[in-house]
């Protein structure tokens, strides 16, 4: 088939009732050599552009389909062409929405601002999406069409966006997988998101991500801390904490992080035998210094002997606080909230000999959560 013999008896055919093979066959020919737009002339394009218009009003969704697969690729089609598909069912729609490169700002507004979940994921998964329609999507669109957009390595995705995404999603596991999974993420957009992410997620980000090599040993150091508390946890006795301890000090792994993480994360047998083996103080020394002594200093010495750094003094002297107004009895359940106690106590602390800056609170904060 050639434009020679592509007439005007061709097109009043195609809108009498062919079969469906025979019209879909047709239109992929006419597709074909109107997306090659070099072999036609003017009269040819129209001819073609007049069988589009008699197609996207076929009763057959089946043929309206092979329409719009077979010129999606096409380009500066007619507008009226363009509206009717993208407005079409979605089964119809959707490939041309995810697909065809000219489409306009009110186009793709319009299909945002759509109540079709799958018409938006169409445009949220465009090749080279502009940054300005991945923030219309982060405002507007649903979770699942955002997670589309992050899957979307294309799409230009600014940092206020992110922001946008990070905020509105904070407790969503299935944005922060996301990601994480993303290629290009920048360092700063990884800190925002790093304190809320899970053990597992943390492992990820460091395998997908060339970090700084101080930080992926600290994520890496933070999930090995977590899983000696949780190891920590499971033991009952006095001795099984102290061996466990003692295990750890003897190959270098009692580390201060490791210590002020286990008093804030309300573990405190772990702190006391931990301070029985870095400050080499009698274990009932240590309880006495803790909760019997009237006067702040001396806990402080019995810390510097531990070798624990001041500017995570606060953050123990919230925890043995909590411990002490409350009656806090160590139980499982007890643990759950006893952090984020914690971390309210951290950020309210001031005028203190250990004022903490913007930049302690955080430290502090990313240690313990």
């Amino acid at each position: 088939m050639n434009e020679l013999n592509l007439t005007k008896e061709d097109v009043a055919t195609l809108a009498k009732g062919q079969s469906v093979e025979t019209k879909s066959s047709t239109i992929k020919k006419v597709a074909y050599y109107y997306t090659a737009q070099g072999n036609l002339s003017s009269k040819g394009k129209q001819l073609a552009e007049d069988i589009f218009r008699i197609i996207v009003q076929d009763v057959e969704v089946k043929v309206r389909e092979v329409l719009a697969e077979s010129i999606k690729n096409s380009h500066n089609l007619p507008q009226d062409i363009v509206r009717n598909i993208i407005s079409d069912t979605e089964t119809v729609s959707i490939p041309f929405i995810k697909f065809y490169n000219d489409l306009d700002k009110e186009d793709l507004i319009n299909i945002i601002e759509s109540r079709s979940i799958a018409k938006q994921k169409a445009v949220a998964s465009r090749q080279n999406l502009s940054e300005e329609f991945s923030h219309i999507i982060s405002e507007r669109c649903s979770e699942e069409v955002v997670g589309t957009l992050i899957s979307n390595e294309t799409a230009k995705i600014a940092e206020k966006t992110y922001d946008t995404i990070i905020k509105k999603y904070k407790d969503s596991d299935n944005i922060k997988e996301k990601l994480v999974s993303r290629s290009q993420l920048s360092i700063n957009i990884i800190n925002k998101i790093m304190d809320s992410l899970s053990d597992e997620l943390k492992k990820r980000l460091v395998m997908v991500h060339d970090l700084p090599e101080n930080m992926a040993s600290d994520i890496i150091n933070q999930v090995k801390e977590k899983t000696t508390l949780k190891i920590s946890e499971d033991y009952s006795s006095d001795k099984q904490i102290d061996d466990l301890v003692r295990q750890l000090y003897k190959s270098d792994r009692l580390t201060p992080s490791l210590v002020v993480r286990a008093i804030c994360m309300g573990d405190l047998k772990f702190f006391e035998y931990s301070l029985v083996y870095l400050s080499n103080t009698p274990l009932l020394e240590v309880r006495k210094i803790l909760f019997n002594s009237q006067a702040d200093f001396v806990i402080r010495n019995l810390l510097r002997k531990a070798f624990i750094p001041k500017n995570m003094f606060p953050a123990v002297f919230s925890a043995l606080n909590i411990i002490r107004e409350t009656h806090y009895n160590c139980s499982p359940d007890a643990k759950k909230t006893f952090v984020h106690k914690v971390i309210e106590r951290i950020l309210s602390v001031s005028n203190t000999d250990e004022e903490l800056n913007e930049n302690d609170i955080k430290y502090l904060i990313s240690k313990i959560s």
